[in-house]
C-alpha cells in the first residue's frame, strides 16, 4: 500500500500514537522501501517492514516468482486477493463480482445466484424491480462493508438508475419518498415486483424500460380489498404515472378527499 492521495483520504493520523488508521486496521509509515525507494504504509506488526510489496522483495532477492509458484499461491489464498499485476491473483474482474468469494457473505440477506453464461459471476435481485442482474464488483464490496458495520450507507442493490430514483426508500432515513400521512400508500415491495415481471419490465402505454412504477388501476382509496391485487395493478413510467393522476377522477386531491 504506497502512499497517494486516495489512500490518505480514507486514513485518520493518531498524533499520540503516531500511526495511521482506517476502520479497525492501523497502519505504520516507512519512508522509504528498500527497493524502490518509495514511502507506502504497511499494517502494523511488530517487526518493521522493509519492501511496499512482494513485487519489489522478489526483485531485491532476485528471485521472481515462477508461473508454477504464482499457481501454488493463488489456491492458497484464493478469495483474499483480485487484481491480474497480483502474483496472488485468482480472477475475476472490476465489472463484476465471483460467486464464491462474495456469496457466502450476502446470501442470508440478498438472493444470489450463478449466471446461467458464466458460473463464477454473481447474480443478485434489484431491490426496486426484483430483476436478476449483474452487480460490479465495488457495489459488492460496499453492500458487505455496511453489512458488516463499517459504512453507515445501506448500498442496497439496483440494476438501474432509474430504479434507484423510483426506489421509495433509497437515501431515505426515516420516512418514504413524498411521505404525507393522509395519502402515502407505498405499494408493496413484492407486489409491484411481481406486476414488473408480469409486464415485462415495460410500460404498458409508451413502452419505456427506465424508472418504472407500479399503478393502481382502481385507486385504493375507493377499493382497498384490492389493493393487493395483481389484476388491478399496471405497470407505468414515470411520465406516464404522472399523466394518469392529473385525469378527473384520479387526481391527489380527489384521493385525499376519499379519505378524509
Amino acid at each position: 500500500m504506497k502512499i497517494c492521495w486516495d489512500n490518505l483520504e480514507k486514513l485518520k493520523y493518531s498524533g499520540r500514537t503516531g500511526h495511521w488508521r482506517h476502520c479497525n486496521t492501523v497502519y505504520r509509515y516507512n519512508d522509504s522501501c528498500k527497493n524502490c525507494k518509495e514511502p507506502f504504509l504497511y499494517v502494523k506488526r511488530k517487526s518493521k517492514k522493509e519492501f511496499c510489496s512482494i513485487d519489489c522483495a522478489n526483485k531485491y532477492n532476485k528471485k521472481p516468482h515462477t508461473e508454477e509458484t504464482k499457481k501454488k499461491i493463488s489456491l492458497k489464498n484464493k478469495g483474499r486477493y483480485i487484481g491480474s499485476k497480483s502474483p496472488l491473483w485468482k480472477g475475476g474482474s472490476k465489472d463484476f463480482a465471483p460467486f464464491d468469494t462474495f456469496s457466502s457473505q450476502i446470501e442470508w440477506i440478498e438472493n444470489t445466484r450463478r449466471n446461467r453464461d458464466d458460473t463464477d459471476v454473481l447474480e443478485v435481485k434489484c431491490t426496486y424491480c426484483g430483476k436478476w442482474y449483474i452487480p460490479i464488483y465495488k457495489s459488492v464490496q460496499n453492500r458487505i462493508s455496511f453489512l458488516k458495520g463499517f459504512i453507515k450507507r445501506e448500498n442496497r442493490f439496483y440494476c438501474s438508475d432509474g430504479c434507484k430514483k423510483a426506489c421509495p426508500i433509497f437515501n431515505q432515513k426515516k420516512y418514504t419518498k413524498g411521505y404525507a400521512p393522509a395519502t402515502s400508500r407505498e405499494v408493496q415491495p413484492e407486489l409491484r415486483q411481481m406486476v414488473l415481471k408480469r409486464d415485462d419490465y415495460t410500460c404498458i402505454k409508451c413502452n419505456n424500460i427506465k424508472e418504472l412504477h407500479c399503478h393502481h388501476v382502481d385507486p385504493v382509496a375507493n377499493n382497498p380489498i384490492e389493493s393487493a391485487d395483481m389484476d388491478n395493478c399496471i405497470t407505468l413510467c414515470k411520465k406516464c404515472h404522472k399523466g394518469v393522476h392529473k385525469q378527473d377522477g384520479c387526481k391527489y386531491g380527489q384521493l385525499r378527499s376519499c379519505i378524509e
